[in-house]
This record gives structure tokens, C-alpha cells and sequence, in this order.
């Protein structure tokens, strides 16, 4: 996969997310399954941090170095807290919730083992 077409999917990935976090909820039947809305940001921050750090790996792997790790991880937390305020600012059903920015972290923090293991695949295969 391309740089350009990596770049595209993180953009679009990005877009969507933000798009769907804030669009209000309306005729949503209830899902009954416990803090369902955490395992959610988990899920869409775990894809969020690994296909930025895939990126920012497959942009320049000889110069590839724990600052962009930190940079990325850094960027999506505050986004993911950016995103809340905007929720409790802009939306009618939606609120700012501490516990959804600790499932984001959860979710950057699971983003940055399977980088990690994708990583150690992709050395080893070149």
C-alpha cells in the first residue's frame, strides 16, 4: 500500500469518526449491553492511533523514532478530548464524558501494541 493511499484511509478514517461523533443521536434503539458507548471509543481509537502510526512508520522507516510514536499518541488523545468538548458544546444529545476519554486512551494504548507487533512483522519481512 502506497503512502498517498495510507494517507487517504487516516483522512477518511478521521472524517468519519469525527462526523459520527458528532452527528446527533435520534431514533437509536437502546443497546443493553453494559458501557457499550466505552468499547466503542476503544474500538474507534485503537483504529484511530495504529493507522497514524502505520502512516507515520511507513512514511520513513530509517528515521522512524519514539518522538513520532509520542506525537501520535499525543495528537489522537487530544483529539478524543477536542471531540467531547465539542459534544457538550454543539450537540443537544450528546455530553462530555471523562469516562469516554479514558476508554480513548484504552484505545490509543491497544492502537500502539498492535503497531508495535505490525511493525516488528514488517521489519522482519524486509
Amino acid at each position: 500500500m502506497g503512502r498517498k493511499t495510507l494517507l487517504f484511509i487516516c483522512v477518511f478514517y478521521t472524517v468519519v469518526v469525527t462526523y459520527a461523533l458528532l452527528t446527533p443521536i435520534r431514533d437509536v434503539p437502546p443497546i443493553d449491553i453494559p458501557h457499550f458507548d466505552k468499547y466503542l471509543h476503544v474500538i474507534i481509537h485503537w483504529g484511530l492511533s495504529f493507522i497514524w502510526l502505520t502512516y507515520l512508520f511507513i512514511g520513513d522507516q530509517s528515521h522512524f523514532s519514539s518522538k513520532f510514536v509520542v506525537l501520535a499518541l499525543i495528537s489522537c488523545f487530544f483529539y478524543g478530548i477536542i471531540v467531547e468538548a465539542f459534544q457538550h458544546w454543539f450537540t443537544e444529545t450528546r455530553t462530555f464524558d471523562f469516562f469516554d476519554i479514558v476508554a480513548n486512551a484504552a484505545g490509543e494504548f491497544l492502537g500502539l501494541l498492535s503497531f508495535w507487533i505490525v511493525r516488528k512483522k514488517i521489519r522482519h519481512a524486509s
